[in-house]
This record gives C-alpha cells, structure tokens and sequence, in this order.
C-alpha cells in the first residue's frame, strides 16, 4: 500500500461552514438504489452512521459497500463493474477503501469502466502529534478531533501525478498483517490497553486524508472518522460496528484544486 509523507504547511482557520456556500454542504446518511442521482456540487459533503455490514466482526470480511462520491449515494452491489461508483469499503468492519479501476485485477471494479485511484497522505506537521514512527503505534488515544479538522484542510490541492496514486491495492488499517500506512490502527490484541478485554479488535482512525480519483476521472479528498456508531471518542467492544462515517471535499469541474 503506497503512501506520500508530506512536509509541513501553514495552517489556515477551518471556517464553521463546509464550503464556500451553503448550497454545496451536506452533512447525513447518504441514500441507495438502482437509480443514480444528480451529481453533486463541489464542495464538502460529511456523512454519518452509514449502514456498512453491522454483522460483521473480526474473524473476517464484511460484505463490501459501494459508494458514489460524485452522487453521495451507496451503490448496488450489481452495478460493482460500472463507472457508478468510486470507493469501495471492504475487509475487516469494512474498514479497507478500494478505488475503482477496471483494468485493475484487485479492484472490486476489474473488467469495468472505472478508471479510479487512491494515495494516503501522511502530514507530517500532524504525523508527529499523535503517531510514533519507531514502533508504529499511536502515541495518544483517543486523537484529538482538532488534528483531523486541520489534517483535511491543509489538503488543499492534488499536487501528486496520477502515475503515485495506486489503483490495484487499497487503503486500509495501518501495519496489519504486512501491509504499510494506512488510516486506522486495529489493536488486534488490546496491546495498548493490557488488562482490559473490552479493547481487543478495536479500530482507531487517524487524521490522515485519501486523495481519490474517482471512476469518471474527478479529484476528491476523503477522511474516515470512525467505523462505530454515533463515532465514539475512545471505543471499545461495546461500540457497534458497521456504521461507517466520513467526510470528502470533491471538484467536479474536473481539475485538482480543493481548497473550498
């Protein structure tokens, strides 16, 4: 799994508003269906408890969950080999974001139109607030929510060629069972916590962002706060899975900027 460790840049206030109009906000559960919908605005789009598969757990994949940035929607499952969606959540509580990308063989979209990819970002003004690079473990838990706020704006543009961003793997939990970086720490064991057995098979997300190109060639910037119902702070075993929140910026007049 391929990711970009970035240097340091100023940091700017996050205005209250998700973009720079109103019209181009949303904040909710995103819909389904068969039938697509008008494509959205440009702008910042936060969605909250989306369903996932709530009966999965740790012992294996949950049922994959196709989203469409470009229409803020889940995706059939029958339409997985379309240009109909872009991300695809997967995996262990549907915690792995896999592009959609046709001549892809890993991508839940091979043999399909999509042309999608993803790079993980790592901010390295951020990075070293919460993270240790020695062992690869967070260093505070729970992440303060100030970090995500400022690790989604500083993203203000795509500033990578499409030739870093990877289309045959995914973006998934951070140094589990041989993969790289990744946007959540799975505490398999309950390491962090000894003694307690309420923390074993907890996921924590960190404040790192996704870009996206999504399947119709659009840049987006994604960030997953939580993969718990109602987004605690400090999960444990008593936390529900399966509810998927999230928040992206897209630009839908096709170029790279996403400062909005």
């Amino acid at each position: 799994m391929r990711s970009i460790f970035r240097l340091s840049v100023p940091v700017i206030m996050l205005l209250s508003a998700c973009s720079k109009s109103d019209d181009n906000k949303n904040t909710g559960t995103p819909g389904g269906g068969t039938e697509g919908r008008e494509p959205v605005k440009t702008g910042v789009y936060t969605v909250v408890n989306m369903q996932a598969d709530t009966a999965a757990n740790s012992a294996g994949s949950a049922r994959t969950i196709y989203y469409s940035l470009e229409e803020n929607r889940i995706v059939p499952a029958a339409q997985a080999q379309t240009a109909s969606w872009d991300i695809a959540f997967t995996g262990i509580y549907n915690s792995s974001v896999a592009p959609n990308n046709g001549n892809a063989a890993n991508s839940p979209g091979n043999g399909g139109p999509g042309k999608g990819a993803l790079l993980l970002l790592r901010d390295a003004s951020i990075e070293s607030r919460y993270f240790n690079d020695n062992n690869n473990t967070p260093k505070v838990l729970p992440v303060p929510k100030a970090l995500f706020d400022e690790a989604f704006v500083n993203v203000k543009s795509v500033t990578y060629p499409d030739t870093d961003f990877m289309t045959n793997d995914y973006v998934g939990l951070d140094h589990f069972m041989g993969t790289g970086f990744g946007y959540a720490f799975y505490d398999f064991s309950g390491a962090l916590f000894p003694g307690n057995p309420k923390k074993a098979h907890i996921v924590y997300t960190f404040p790192r962002v996704i870009l996206i190109k999504t399947a119709k060639g659009k840049y987006a910037k994604l960030q997953i706060l939580s993969v718990y119902k109602d987004s605690p702070a400090n999960p444990d075993r008593d936390n529900k899975t399966g509810y998927l929140s999230f928040r992206y910026a897209i630009q839908m007049d096709g170029s790279k900027k996403l400062d909005f």
